[in-house]
């Protein structure tokens, strides 16, 4: 197991002159940097953390940790948020083994069709391209569309309550804001507000088919098999578009699987990341041996 004791935090410039605080679990081999979703944190990798096998160097990216969060509140892009990543890229010195959960798989696929130099290999667990979806997509694109203008709704009148009660209830069940302690849903309240509305930020994203056509390694999607229809429509068409999807369902899953069913996603997570180094190896040895032929 990886030696939890004392988890490294750090605050690193970023290459558009910014900074991101990041969580590192130290190891050893090409690093894993997790990405969490848009109203979330760095803490939703806890569980995964915990229960990682190898002595692999963990890095959580805590977007909005730094108390500023990426970019300008009110003009922020996907760019702003893969500028994070370009940072941890660039802190840990070589590619980087991507993990993106919702939000972050969203960022993770821009990275992936901008930035590919910068990953050893790309995982998204139901990656939030909202910007996919069309009319065509019916009851998703309905879906989300609805929530999007019923949470807006709430927050110009001021109830922030209301708006993400039935943002969190969508995601995790009714009535689960409601069954959180009173402080902490007065914390996450407060850091919504300072993250303001988020959600162009999605539905504007530059990601589209011809984008995941050309991110051009291997792109393991994870999705849940009880999960909403927004994102299981979502997950459908980013393994279309893509030019070399691999899939893993998660049995019993809805949208947090890194929280409901971290022991699963992390075996998932492992087994890929094993095959990827695995094959890396092959293909360099080859190389070797193709050149020792030569000779």
């Amino acid at each position: 197991m990886v030696d939890r004791a004392e988890p490294r935090t750090r605050v690193v410039p970023t290459p558009a002159g910014a900074t991101v605080k990041i969580i590192e679990c130290v190891g050893n081999g090409t690093p894993m940097v997790f990405l969490h979703s848009g109203v979330g944190s760095a803490g939703e990798w806890r569980q995964v953390f915990t229960m990682w096998p190898d002595a692999d160097r963990l890095v959580a990216v805590d977007a909005f940790g730094d108390g500023v969060g990426p970019g300008r509140p009110g003009r922020r892009t996907l760019d702003d948020f893969a500028d994070q990543v370009l940072a941890v890229a660039e802190y840990v010195g070589e590619p980087v083994h991507l993990v993106g959960f919702s939000w972050g798989g969203a960022t993770a696929l821009h990275v992936g069709a901008t930035a590919p130099r910068v990953l050893a290999s790309l995982t998204v667990i139901e990656p939030e391209a909202y910007g996919l979806l069309t009319p065509a997509d019916g009851p998703a694109y309905l879906t989300i569309s609805a929530l999007r203008d019923r949470c807006r709704d709430h927050v110009r009148a001021d109830r922030w309550y209301e708006a993400y009660e039935e943002f969190v209830d969508y995601y995790n069940g009714s009535g689960s804001f409601a069954g959180w302690p009173a402080a902490r849903r007065a914390r996450f309240l407060d850091d919504q507000r300072k993250r303001g509305d988020l959600w162009d930020v999605l539905f504007e994203a530059p990601l589209t088919a011809d984008s995941l056509a050309a991110v051009p390694l291997p792109v393991h999607v994870v999705e849940g098999s009880a999960t909403s229809v927004v994102d299981h429509t979502i997950c459908a068409l980013v393994l279309r578009h893509l030019s070399r999807p691999e899939h893993t369902l998660i049995e019993g899953a809805g949208h947090m699987i890194p929280l409901t069913h971290a022991a699963a996603l992390t075996r998932a997570l492992v087994e890929r990341v094993t095959g990827w180094r695995r094959a890396s190896r092959e293909a360099g040895q080859a190389r070797v041996d193709a050149s020792m032929t030569k000779r």
